[in-house]
């Protein structure tokens, strides 16, 4: 929801279709309650690998409860991997130690599965999982090749997300985002560091290649809903920082590959309440098609 953040969709008894999933943990290498569910296509052909993010407070298997992005990935022979990068996700996982996890969860699903480091690795996220996944493309895309990104409605400006957390109902959130600052940083300093983009921070100089790559971002900017239900205007919605970072990529180079995807009500979480931060806004089959063409 930007609120991105928001009590989620810790979503006890909703039903959904069921997928097999198998949890795979390793202590010593993701650190205690840091783990991954894993989800293979049908067919013993792998095509590709799609490690999927969640938001803050979901659990790894929130994305099915919430989509089919899972169950279309595996239709198209990709193997899933949904990740808790923080024990019960309930730290932002934008850190670098987070960040180096997940690295750790990909080296280990490639290794687990017997898979060739060139098979085409996707990775996506929602909400602040999105923000971990342009974080990692951002940070590792040098030693790790990533054949697209795509993020869902993700906070990428942190000193601007502490001051919407501020306003709305997510006060207590702030804290999470304060322990990240370890180094004890003059406080904006430290949030220009954490974030994606920042306007008065992020240089063209400093924003990662998309030539050879792509990016796609989902936002819902239903500015209205903000309004009328969380007391907020379009200076607190994360589809402000969308807009500016996809910007900036393209003044870095018009040849870098990546679009912002606005949408309009799709919003909705749990199939029936509207919530334009929700993981529905990316329609499953059309995003699994645009991971895959070439």
């Amino acid at each position: 929801m930007k609120y991105l953040l928001s009590i989620l969709i810790l979503l006890f008894g909703f039903t959904v279709t069921a997928q097999v999933t198998t949890k795979i943990e390793n202590d010593p290498l993701f650190g205690k309650d840091c783990y991954y569910m894993q989800s293979l296509p049908k067919e013993a052909k792998i095509k590709g690998v799609l490690f999927l993010v969640p938001g803050f407070l979901e659990s790894p298997t929130a994305v099915t409860a919430q989509s089919t992005i899972v169950q279309e990935a595996n239709k198209r022979g990709l193997a899933v991997a949904m990740v808790n990068l923080t024990p019960s996700n309930e730290s932002f996982p934008i850190d670098k130690k987070s960040i180096n996890t997940l690295g750790e969860m990909i080296a280990d699903f490639y290794r687990k599965n017997k898979l060739q480091p060139a098979l085409d690795l996707y990775l996506g996220g929602f909400s602040i999982g999105g923000t971990a996944a342009l974080k990692f493309y951002s940070e590792k895309n040098k030693d790790i090749k990533i054949s697209k990104v795509f993020a869902i409605d993700p906070p990428l400006d942190m000193v601007r997300l502490r001051k919407s957390l501020l306003k709305g109902r997510e006060k207590s959130f702030v804290v999470k985002l304060d322990t990240l600052n370890s180094e004890h940083k003059q406080q904006e300093q430290s949030l220009k560091e954490l974030s994606v983009y920042n306007p008065d921070y992020t240089a063209l100089n400093m924003l990662p290649d998309y030539r050879s790559t792509a990016l796609r971002i989902y936002s819902e900017p239903d500015i209205l809903w903000w309004i009328n239900y969380r007391g907020m205007d379009l200076s607190d919605m994360n589809v402000t920082d969308c807009a500016g970072y996809i910007n900036k990529l393209k003044q870095k180079s018009q040849d870098n590959k990546v679009e912002l995807v606005l949408t309009k009500d799709r919003g909705l979480r749990n199939n029936t309440q509207k919530h334009p931060h929700s993981w529905s806004i990316a329609e499953p089959v059309d995003l699994i098609i645009w991971l895959l063409a070439k």
